[in-house]
């Protein structure tokens, strides 16, 4: 724990050098979506060696809830974790940052129904102009991906962060469409969203029985004092949709969960960005076709 505090603190100081010491972490860039009608932003974080090796590929990592500050936080941690001044102990990758938009909240793209929000019959919130994630899903396969591949070296490697509904929203994208990438990191996902719909689309769709593949890496937060009864279900669903990801008989599909006891809903990013990139992009043989 100390040595990611240590790990986070210097990346901060590193992004925030002094005026003198000019930083450019990220590449600012739009992109006219015809599927979500809408321009669309995002920036692109290139590794420290990428215009030095210029035959070399990159895994890409998409960052849901993209801004700034996550952004900051996730660049800071890949490029120090990938120098070997700590072992290199992932790859170096480029990051590709997708804040919300801004002409809807964020749940829009990220939730799969449009439903009100409920927990065994009680109204937790109304929402209007939700249940986008499958146009959310195609913006990626048919627009942002192809010109990340189109401008950038990148290898077939593509890990999905998504935390609460951009977790839900993960975990939607690899039931329907799991070969889109190669790797999600699911951090504390919205389970109870429509009645358990994750669990429900896996047991309609008999996905037991389909194909499935990819690395997964859960992360749990402890939401039983904050959220009561809500969180606790929460919780239970999450560990049973990842149970049964673990339970596929596709030998392709590997998953991997960490409970942080003593983190909540909102604290538990940091350690499972740590965690998880530790997992999924671990040093290995980099495959070069896209």
């Amino acid at each position: 724990m100390k040595f990611l505090m240590l790990t986070i603190i210097t990346l901060f100081f590193a992004i925030s050098a002094s005026a003198s010491e000019s930083v450019v972490l990220a590449k600012n860039n739009h992109i006219e979506s015809r599927i979500l009608k809408e321009r669309r932003f995002y920036s692109v974080y290139l590794p420290p060696s990428y215009s030095q090796n210029t035959d070399k590929t990159y895994p890409v990592v998409y960052l849901l809830d993209g801004d700034s500050t996550h952004l900051k936080a996730v660049a800071g941690l890949v490029e120090a974790l990938s120098t070997e001044r700590l072992e290199q102990q992932i790859q170096q990758a480029i990051i590709v940052a997708i804040p919300n938009s801004q002409n809807a909240i964020r749940e829009r793209d990220f939730t799969p129904t449009n439903v009100d929000w409920t927990f065994k019959g009680k109204l937790l919130e109304r929402f209007e102009n939700i249940g986008n994630a499958a146009n959310y899903s195609a913006f990626f396969e048919k627009e942002l991906i192809p010109l990340i591949n189109q401008n950038y070296r990148t290898s077939n490697k593509r890990v999905l962060i998504g935390e609460s509904f951009g977790g839900l929203f993960a975990s939607y994208v690899l039931l329907t469409n799991h070969t889109l990438f190669t790797d999600y990191l699911i951090i504390d996902a919205t389970y109870i969203w429509d009645n358990n719909y994750l669990n429900r689309y896996f047991k309609n769709n008999q996905l037991e029985n389909k194909e499935m593949a990819g690395g997964v890496y859960f992360t749990f937060a402890n939401n039983a004092t904050a959220f009561g009864e809500i969180g606790k279900t929460n919780y239970q669903w999450g560990l049973a949709f990842a149970d049964k990801l673990r339970n596929h008989p596709s030998k392709k599909l590997t998953v991997k969960q960490r409970y942080f006891e003593n983190e909540t809903h909102g604290t538990v990013a940091a350690l499972s960005w740590y965690y998880g990139l530790r997992k999924l992009l671990q040093q290995s043989v980099v495959i070069e076709n896209r």
